[in-house]
This record gives C-alpha cells, sequence and structure tokens, in this order.
C-alpha cells in the first residue's frame, strides 16, 4: 500500500515540538473487493479501522457434511479461489493450484510433450488417483454444463460407456473406459469425471481406481478437494486455456532422471530376454478423452515422481478437441 506524500515542515515557533506518536499497524490481509464494495454515497472507511483486520473474512461451513447431510456449497466448502484463501497454510504451491499436503500423499506432474508445461497433478490415494487440471472460464457462466457432453461424446466413440448422474459436487460423469490387458483381453476400467466451476476458473477432477466407483472410496478424495486453492491469476486468458502449473525446484529435473533410469533398466531387461519393449499406454490415463485433453501427450511420464506405477494397458486413444487447449 503505498503511502501520502508527507507534509510540509511547520514553521520554527521555538516551542519544542511534541514527540511524534508511535504506531505498529497490525499484520493485514487485503480482504476480496466484493467482501467492501461500496457506491459513492457510502462514507469514507476508517484507515485505522482497516488496519485491524487480521485476515481475510470467509464464511463459516454449514453443519453437516458437504454433499452427504446437506448441498454442497463451493465458497463454504471448497475448492477455494485464491482470493478466498490467500494464505498458503501448509499447502504445496504449484502456481495455479495450491494442494494440501497429507501425511502418505503421493504426487506426479503431469508433463505436456513438445513444450515441457506442467499441465496438472495427479495425486495417489492408496489404490487409487486423482487428476486435477484448472481451466481458465468465463466470468459470468462455467464450464461444466458444456464440457460434459463432449466428454461423454469421446467416451462413446472410444467404445467406452459414460452416463451423468447425481454426485456429491453435482453432476458428475461415471464411465467405463476401454482398454487391454497384459494377457491380450479388452478390460474396461472405471472412471470418474467431477468438474468444479469457480471465479474465472475450472477445475476438473478425473479419479481412476477404486475410488471411480466406491462412494465409500471417494470420500479422502474429496476432503482432499475441499483443501485445494486455485489461482487463476488476473491475466486475460481465453475460456478452456489450461492453467499452467510451477514445478517445485528440483522436482522435474529429478523426475526426468528416475524416468531415465527406469527406461535404461527396462531397454536392459528387454535386451536381455531378446525382446523389444512395447509401448503402452497407463491404467492412471484419462486424458485421451473428447473435450478434456490439452494434447495428445499431456501425461508424460518424465515428471511421475514418487507416484506408484499403476498396470500398463493399451487403451485405444479417442478424438480430440481442438477447442479445448
Amino acid at each position: 500500500m503505498s503511502c501520502p506524500p508527507p507534509s510540509a515542515a511547520p514553521a520554527d515557533t521555538g516551542t519544542p515540538a511534541p514527540a511524534p506518536r508511535t504506531h505498529t499497524p497490525t499484520r493485514r490481509t487485503d480482504p476480496p473487493v466484493a467482501l467492501f464494495r461500496r457506491s459513492k454515497n457510502d462514507a469514507a472507511v476508517d484507515a485505522d479501522a482497516l488496519e485491524d483486520v487480521d485476515a481475510v473474512v470467509r464464511p463459516e461451513p454449514a453443519e453437516g457434511r458437504p454433499g452427504v447431510d446437506r448441498d454442497w456449497d463451493r465458497a463454504g466448502d471448497g475448492p477455494y479461489d485464491a482470493s478466498e484463501w490467500p494464505d498458503l497454510d501448509g499447502r504445496l504451491d504449484l502456481g495455479a493450484l495450491r494442494l494440501p499436503v497429507v501425511a502418505g500423499m503421493q504426487m506426479r506432474l503431469d508433463v505436456e510433450q513438445g513444450t515441457g508445461r506442467v499441465v496438472g497433478a495427479t495425486l495417489g490415494f492408496g489404490a487409487s488417483q486423482a487428476q486435477l487440471q484448472a481451466f481458465a472460464a468465463p466470468r459470468t457462466l462455467g464450464l461444466w454444463d458444456e464440457l460434459r457432453p463432449d466428454i461423454v461424446r469421446g467416451l462413446v466413440d472410444s467404445g467406452g460407456a459414460a452416463e451423468v448422474v447425481d454426485g456429491v459436487l453435482g453432476k458428475e460423469i461415471r464411465a467405463r473406459m476401454p482398454g487391454r490387458a497384459q494377457d491380450g483381453r479388452v478390460a474396461f476400467q472405471p472412471a470418474r469425471f467431477i468438474g468444479v466451476d469457480g471465479p474465472r476458473w475450472f477445475l476438473r477432477v478425473v479419479v481412476n481406481g477404486p475410488a471411480a466407483s466406491d462412494d465409500q472410496q471417494l470420500v479422502p478424495v474429496l476432503d482432499f478437494l475441499r483443501g485445494v486453492v486455485v489461482d487463476r491469476g488476473e491475466e486475460p486468458r481465453p475460456p478452456r486455456e489450461v492453467l499452467e502449473l510451477t514445478a517445485p525446484a528440483g522436482v522435474v529435473e529429478a523426475a526426468a532422471k528416475q524416468a531415465q533410469a527406469r527406461r535404461e533398466a527396462a531397454r536392459q531387461a528387454a535386451a536381455k530376454e531378446g525382446a523389444r519393449p512395447t509401448q503402452v499406454l497407463r491404467t492412471g490415463d484419462a486424458t485421451g478423452i473428447s473435450g478434456v485433453s490439452t494434447s495428445p501427450g499431456a501425461q508424460d511420464a518424465a515428471a511421475r515422481g514418487r507416484h506408484r506405477e499403476p498396470q500398463p494397458t493399451e487403451a485405444p486413444k479417442a478424438p480430440n478437441n481442438p477447442e479445448f487447449t
């Protein structure tokens, strides 16, 4: 906050000037503008009173479990906007996403091939995984109602099945994605698509593993989502543009070295057995679906970090929506 220019010095009258009063303001966090919107007729706000504001005023969550005992209220229950929760409070800062840190949590950063951009984060919850990606959205309208038909159509076109149902956070997509098991047989994997519309952003969550079909195993994922904070930034962005993440220092480099070591070990093992390694897709992938993919290679293995590798499949790719960057 800029300080006003100092006033002119008083004339010397020979009388000692009183000692200046010292004032140490308390720590202040600027609240969202919407909480202090004033009309031209409102009285001026006392500056000293504002100095006593210690934190952003947040609405108290209603009683009961959201989505179970009552409807889920995003502003009160999360995920939050950065203006609603500006403090990190122990969260992992990935730039556009600030993620709670849970004991034993596994995380993989999803890197876009060709550009090297970090476009998502995949979290491990036991045998289940949840991929988070944030996108820019229009100021007045959300994206989830618009994207659901595109996702369903892409799943069906790829040979899978999908239906829109009422979930804890509202409408969600339950899907069965086709793939090929190691023995060559066709296998269908469950997936759950969850969408959250926030202030000028959209958060897409794809759940794989047991939590995709078991509501009880989904509970830890939903608890995690309640603490997520999205920082869209103020710069203009076209709707559906992915919000690039910022990897913590050294994470990408360390993950790339680990991936290279795994590839070299696989190459040596294949050469020893006299067989060439087969290019496969991972079970946790759910990005090759129309309406949700940032690019055909949005899940680069170079940033898997410490995440446990699921069993591979050879799931066919669905056509990409060119309007969804």
